[in-house]
Order: structure tokens, then C-alpha cells, then sequence
């Protein structure tokens, strides 16, 4: 059909162009000539065009015509290849240039994806048996069947919910982790006041190096800092070309959800193993190590230099919180290998040694070297085949590749440089960030499972510290406070007494302009963007996140805060409002203000109503509602000193119960005196005064509270005398304990004597065979029979 079409063209536009001349006889003949050569040159495949109609039934009797014209356009459009057209008017000519074309005739598409696409759709498909027409036509029916088989599914890990023991637990390892960290340090920074490490770096410095360090005093006070930044330019260059970080440092320390993981835990291989002094003064000439030593090297050769240098760490201890990543799990330890002893299969052999079983018949070949073909061949007659012998090149050991050490873009020791000119301290980072004065480039993020900001200290070359963890974190109060200690109860003192222990004892002009520095660098956080970081933020607070007995008594929001998406507005956002910390109030009931001697005002609406809570029954009524009555909240404001009834006459108010409140010393009632001794209620009854036991408080056994009573309540003319018959008591007390000590020491001392009875009466028994020890009698006995007493400070006994 194809073909039949492009004559037809041929003849089409041979009849359109009768006035051209034709193709001279000498070109035919060579275009005769090159055509049958064609086939056999190398070239990609060509892709058939495949012929005949697709909408009409086959004929048996050959192709027919097709008269649509849609069909000829589609014809048209194709690219033949190796078609020539007869053009001249000789016949026999026309028909051998056709029957060549035929022969040569091929179709490409227009690209090669789409061919491929269409080549699988057809694929097995016989294309000329088409449907007849008397063929019925039913409905497409779809038989689905549900998957038997079950895919298994990947355990997703669930965070491990950490009890109130665990928590407790992790607080007191955070605080050992921390005091253990900072002793490193201190260790670590007298190691680079060392004289030998010192003269082992100074050589490094150059003239012009020290020139920039130690600038002149008559330059101005940029000129003095931009020449100590040069020279620490110039001396960080040094240091990355001289020194070679071959070891890992310090990393982040992490909890294992596994105790076994902790078992099998082995030190990396290229991790940086704990070292004498010795060895880090081998370390200061080899200039090897890692980046860790490398940092305190480095302020070891500043300090050579006289620059006032500073050695800074970012401790990495354990954390309290329950969130942050596990360590990774480690590979059970692999079994050892069976000894030659147990194994039963003999002794290994050499194959390539002169006992080898193969035998030396093809000649001697070097060690290191691959088998010789007979060798190879290992057939007993394999040495009767004679084989050319084959030298192999001796091969040269590849080069060791370097390992690459894999550690957190971010440091954990770098140092800080005094800038007398400003009398400032700025960091330098001379082989991580490679960064001078850019404290916001060290702080890593909160995903980094490596490095961890959470406490950054800062040893002087004296010895004394201090927390300079403002200075780099870029949000303290919204992140960083909440990984420290001082978030926890009683956190805030600790870490003051820690601290104590590495402070210089007075204040120097430069640690009071630093701690200026660093309370405006707080003072100049941001508002946080996370709904988290607002949680416990010291400056601002969201209503979703006061606690129950919290509430605001001043709703002026200072700034919004977008809090996900708004589902009644596409592409919209819900915004929260957000409150300053200080409008936030504790709230109280009743009760709990008169246990603080406080009581409610009269009048007094509450702040805020809270649901009572779920007793231990209730979780089973979770349908049924609690008809308990709410708890009313009251706010400070609402309240006002309780004023406890006063004493008159000497008779002092009890409540139902005989006693006296006395939660606060404010309770006491007017003209009465507060005794906190035991023994005072046992005085005031011999006194015959009237008085009342104080109630100071309550002890909590699981739900149920018992009374503490503490001393007695009475009027304040009675307090001498209450005082002097409580004293008499302890004068009485005194005096028993010494009678009973007495009459120990009696017992003792009769026991001693009767002992010395019995021991003498039993050496003094003659025994059948044994000679009477004789005692050797003095020449002068005659003053034992005195009756005067000579005292010699023996107290009764010999002295020797």
C-alpha cells in the first residue's frame, strides 16, 4: 500500500514537473551502482512501517485501496528514507528505480519513546484477525478478589513512656555527667598553661604574626582590633595546613532504650581514646589529633604568644528530658573463631610453599605471586601437559584510603580571644566553621544527633570559668533553658553552687561589661514561632498552655502566633493570641489560701472554676457525669491577712479539734507566743496556764493527710516561765543520762573484777604432771606492806 502510494506520488509530481529536465544518464548509473551496496553498512536497525487498514476487514485477495483521505494526509506525513522517485520518461527505468525503492523502504516514527510505548501494546496480538461483524457483544464483566496474602508491616518505634523514677533517676546522672565534664575541662586548660606544650608551639609563630597579636598602643581602638584579628587570620591559616585531625572528638552523649546496647557497646575505631599529660605534649609536636585537641593546642599556642585566650567547651552530658534521639543499637559481638585445637579438619597448608600437595613442576614462583596454570590445574597428570611458563608483574599495594571521619559540622572546643581595645571577648573557630567574632555560627541545630548546646563554659588561663551560654544560643529562654538544670526544681541554686566552686572571688571591670553583654543579648530574643517554645517561656505565655491553677488577669495580648491551618478559610491560618508571662497569676481555692494565712475577701467572685479531679473509681464512669461541684479559684489580689482571734485573759482560742492553726508564723493570735518545743505543753501543765497545741501542718500518706502538731500556743506574759521549766527539764534530762552512764561504767568495772576472780581461782588448780609456775619474789617487798596509797597515773593498772 505504502509503496503504491509513493509511486503514486511519483507519478503525480513526475507529471507536475514535464518541463524540468531529467537526471542525466551518468548520475543513474552511479546512484545504480551505490544502492545495492547500502545493505551492507552498519547501522542502527530500521523499523518497518507496518501496512495495511486498521478499521476495515482483511481481504484475502490482496491489500485494499483505501479512499480516505485522512489515511493519505496520515501517509504523507511520514519519512521515507532511501526512496528515490523515477522523474525521467523511460519506463524500464522507472520500474527498476521502483523495484529498488521497494527493497529499500523504511518508516521511522517521529521519536523513539513512541515507538517504544506502542511496540508492548501490540505485542502478541495478531492484528489481522479482526472481529467479524456477526459477532455478539456481551457487557465487561470484573471479577475483584481481596489480597489473601498479607503484607507484613514495618514496626514503627514508639517513644518509651519514662516514669517518675526514671525521671528522677536521669536528673541525678545529668548532674554527675555535668560535674564530671567541668573537671575534664579544668583538667584540660591547665594542660595548656604547660611551659613544655608552649615552647613546643611558639616556633610556629612568625614575626609578623606576632606583630598583628600584640599591637602597638598607639594605634587607635579599631586599628588594635582589626591587627588582632589579622594575626588571628594568619594564625588560624597555620594551624588548618600544620594540623592533622586523625581522630574524633567529643560527641553528643545519648540514652539507650536498650541496656543491652549498652553492654555491647564498643568504641569506634577512630574515636580519640582518653590520654596522659605525656601524651598531650607528644600530640603538641606531632600536631595530630582531633579537632578537640586541636582547639586546645591552639589556645595553648596563643597563650605562648601572651594573648589572653580563653578555652571553651560546650558540654555534652546525658540528657533529663524524655524526648531527644536514642543511642544507635549495637551488633551483638561476634562469635569467636574455632580454634586448630578443636577443629577437626586438620592443619592448614601452603599451597604455595615447597610442601604443597600440588607439587614445584612448573617452576619456582615468588611469593605474593598468583598460581602457575599447572598449579591451578591441580590434576595429578596436569604436570605432563607442558604449559609456557607465565610471569605476572609484580603487583604494587594500593594506597591506603584515608577514612573519612564523620562528625557534626558544628564544634565543641574552640576558644575565646580578650579584645582589650573594646574589652570584649570574641570566639575564634580556627579548623570546624573557620570563623573569627561569629558567635551564631557555632550554635548547631536541635535534629544534629552529634552536637548539643546546652551549657557553654569558658576556662581562663587562671583557672576560673564562666557560663557564656547566652552568648551563642540563639534562643535561650524559648530552647536551650529547657535542656538545663536550672528548668528543674531547685535547679537554679545548684548550678550556683557549682559554679562557685570555679569563680574568681571578686568581680573584675571586664566580667561586670560581660555580664552586661550577655543580659542584653537575652533581653534581645525574639519573640518565639513555635507554639512549643512557648511552653514555661520565661517572658511570654499562650493561654493553651496555663496550668490548671493559672490564670490571666490581664487579657491584652501583645502579638499573635500563627497556630495551624484554618479550615473554614482556604489557605488561612489561625492565630493565637500572646500574653506576657508576668500577667499570668497562680490562682488558689479557699483552703489553700488560709493554709498560706491568707483568707478570701468577702464578696470575692472567682477567677476560675476548675472541674474536680477523677478519683481512683471513676475510670470505669466514663458515660456518667460528675455531679461533684467545682473547686473556685480565687487570685492574690482577692485576698487579704488572716487575723487569727485574739488572746484575753490568758485564755487562747482552740477550734473544734483542741488545737490551734499555725500554718504561717502571721497565724499566731494577737498577745500570744508561739513555743516549738516538745516539751512545752508538759511545762504548761505543771505551770497550770491554759494553752493550745499549734497545728503547723499536714503529712501525706498516698490520699490521706495527718496533723502535724509542733509546740503550743500561749500567752505571751507565760513565755519566761514556760522557758525556764523547759530548761529545768533538759537540766533533769542531763543529769539522768549521766547517773545511767555511772552505772554502765559500773557494770563494766564488775564485770572486769569478776572475770580476774575467775581467772585467778583457775590457775590456781594443780595439774597431774605440770610443774607450779614459781612468780619471782623481789629482794624488797617491804613496801607493798604499806597502807599508803601512792597514786603513779596508772589508775590501777600497770604501766609498762
Amino acid at each position: 500500500m505504502a509503496g503504491k502510494k509513493a509511486a503514486t506520488r511519483g507519478k503525480g509530481k513526475a507529471k507536475t514537473s514535464s518541463g524540468r529536465n531529467a537526471v542525466p544518464e551518468v548520475y543513474q548509473q552511479m546512484l545504480a551502482e551505490a544502492l545495492p551496496t547500502q545493505s551492507n553498512i552498519l547501522e542502527r536497525p530500521l523499523k518497518k512501517r507496518r501496512t495495511g487498514l486498521r478499521n476495515a476487514p482483511s481481504d484475502a485477495a490482496g491489500p485494499a485501496k483505501s479512499s480516505d483521505p485522512d489515511d493519505e494526509d496520515d501517509e504523507e506525513e511520514a519519512e521515507f528514507e532511501d526512496v528515490l522517485e523515477a522523474r525521467n520518461q523511460d519506463g524500464e527505468e522507472a520500474s527498476k528505480f521502483e523495484a529498488l525503492s521497494k527493497a529499500q523502504q523504511t518508516a521511522y516514527r517521529d521519536s523513539d519513546s513512541e515507538s517504544g510505548q506502542s511496540d508492548p501494546e501490540w505485542e502478541g496480538v495478531d492484528i489481522d484477525t479482526l472481529p467479524q461483524d456477526n459477532e455478539p457483544s456481551g457487557d465487561l464483566e470484573l471479577t475483584l478478589k481481596p489480597r489473601t496474602t498479607a503484607q507484613p508491616q514495618k514496626d514503627t518505634p514508639r517513644r518509651k513512656v519514662v516514669s517518675k523514677a526514671e525521671k528522677v533517676l536521669r536528673l541525678e546522672a545529668h548532674k554527675m555527667h555535668v560535674l564530671c565534664l567541668l573537671a575534664h575541662l579544668d583538667r584540660r586548660n591547665a594542660w595548656c598553661n604547660d611551659e613544655e606544650v608552649k615552647r613546643s608551639l611558639k616556633p610556629l609563630l612568625d614575626k609578623k604574626m606576632l606583630t598583628f597579636l600584640k599591637p602597638r598602643s598607639d594605634l587607635s581602638q579599631f586599628g588594635r582590633t582589626e591587627s588582632l584579628k589579622r594575626g588571628l587570620e594568619q594564625v588560624s591559616v597555620m594551624w588548618r595546613t600544620k594540623f592533622n585531625i586523625m581522630a574524633r572528638g567529643t560527641r553528643r552523649a545519648l540514652w539507650a532504650d536498650d541496656e543491652k546496647d549498652v553492654q555491647n557497646y564498643q568504641l569506634p575505631g577512630d574515636a580519640e581514646i582518653s590520654f596522659e599529660k605525656s601524651d598531650f605534649r607528644a600530640a603538641a609536636t606531632t600536631l595530630k589529633g582531633s579537632r578537640d585537641l586541636g582547639a586546645q593546642l591552639y589556645c595553648a599556642l596563643l597563650r605562648s604568644a601572651g594573648v589572653e585566650t580563653r578555652l571553651v567547651c560546650s558540654l555534652q552530658p546525658l540528657s533529663f528530658n524524655a524526648g531527644g534521639p536514642p543511642m544507635p543499637r549495637s551488633a551483638a559481638p561476634a562469635a569467636k573463631p574455632i580454634s586448630s585445637e578443636n577443629s577437626e579438619e586438620g592443619e592448614p597448608v601452603d599451597i604455595q610453599g615447597p610442601d604443597s600437595p600440588f607439587g614445584n613442576t612448573g617452576g619456582s614462583s615468588k611469593p605474593g605471586l598468583p598460581l602457575n596454570p599447572r598449579r591451578r590445574l591441580g590434576h595429578p597428570n596436569a604436570a605432563a601437559y607442558l604449559m609456557p611458563e607465565m610471569s605476572t608483574p609484580a603487583r604494587v599495594p594500593p594506597k591506603p584510603k584515608r577514612k573519612v571521619i564523620h562528625e557534626s559540622p558544628y564544634p565543641v572546643f574552640w576558644v575565646e580571644v580578650f579584645d582589650e581595645a573594646h574589652q570584649k571577648w570574641f570566639p575564634v573557630d580556627p579548623l570546624v566553621t573557620e570563623s573569627i567574632a561569629k558567635p551564631r555560627t557555632l550554635e548547631p541545630p536541635s535534629n544534629d544527633r552529634e552536637n548539643s548546646m546546652s551549657y557553654v563554659i569558658a576556662f581562663e588561663e587562671e583557672g576560673c570559668a564562666r557560663d557564656v551560654t547566652k552568648r551563642y544560643a540563639k534562643a535561650y529562654n524559648a530552647k536551650t533553658m529547657k535542656t538545663r538544670v536550672e528548668s528543674t526544681p531547685g535547679g537554679e541554686r545548684w548550678w550556683r553552687r557549682t559554679m562557685r566552686n570555679y569563680a574568681r572571688g571578686w568581680m573584675s571591670d571586664a566580667d561586670q561589661i560581660e555580664d552586661t553583654e550577655l543580659a542584653t543579648s537575652e533581653a534581645r530574643e525574639p519573640m518565639p514561632k513555635n507554639i512549643a517554645d512557648f511552653k514555661d517561656h520565661p517572658t511570654y505565655a499562650l493561654e493553651r498552655h496555663l496550668r490548671r491553677n493559672e490564670v490571666l488577669v490581664r487579657t491584652q495580648a501583645i502579638g499573635r502566633v500563627a497556630a495551624g491551618r484554618d479550615l473554614g478559610t482556604p489557605g488561612g491560618k489561625k492565630m493565637e493570641n500572646v500574653y506576657r508571662r508576668r500577667d499570668v497569676k497562680v490562682a488558689r481555692s479557699a483552703d489553700a489560701w488560709y493554709r498560706l494565712g491568707r483568707d478570701v475577701k468577702m464578696d470575692e467572685q472567682p477567677v476560675k472554676t476548675v472541674a474536680p479531679k477523677a478519683r481512683p473509681g471513676d475510670e470505669g464512669n466514663g458515660d456518667e457525669e460528675d455531679e461533684r461541684a467545682g473547686t473556685n479559684l480565687y487570685a492574690e489580689e482577692q485576698t487579704e491577712p488572716y487575723v487569727s482571734p485574739p488572746i484575753v485573759n490568758g485564755r487562747v482560742p482552740k477550734n473544734s479539734f483542741g488545737n490551734l492553726d499555725i500554718f504561717v508564723p502571721s497565724m499566731v493570735p494577737k498577745g500570744g507566743i508561739h513555743i516549738p518545743d516538745d516539751e512545752a505543753s508538759r511545762a504548761a501543765r505543771i505551770l497550770g496556764i491554759d494553752y493550745s497545741d499549734a497545728l503547723t501542718g499536714f503529712e501525706f500518706r498516698g490520699r490521706h493527710g495527718t496533723a502535724v502538731l509542733k509546740g503550743i500556743v500561749v500567752a505571751a506574759e507565760y513565755r519566761e516561765a514556760v522557758e525556764a521549766v523547759i530548761e529545768g527539764f533538759r537540766d533533769e534530762q542531763a543529769r539522768v543520762e549521766e547517773q545511767m552512764r555511772s552505772y554502765a561504767a559500773l557494770r563494766m568495772w564488775k564485770r572486769l573484777l569478776v572475770s580476774l576472780r575467775i581467772k585467778e581461782r583457775v590457775d590456781g588448780y594443780e595439774v597431774e604432771g605440770e610443774e607450779p609456775d614459781v612468780v619471782p619474789q623481789d629482794g624488797d617487798d617491804s613496801g607493798m606492806d604499806t597502807d599508803e596509797y601512792v597514786d603513779d597515773g596508772g589508775g590501777g593498772f600497770l604501766i609498762d
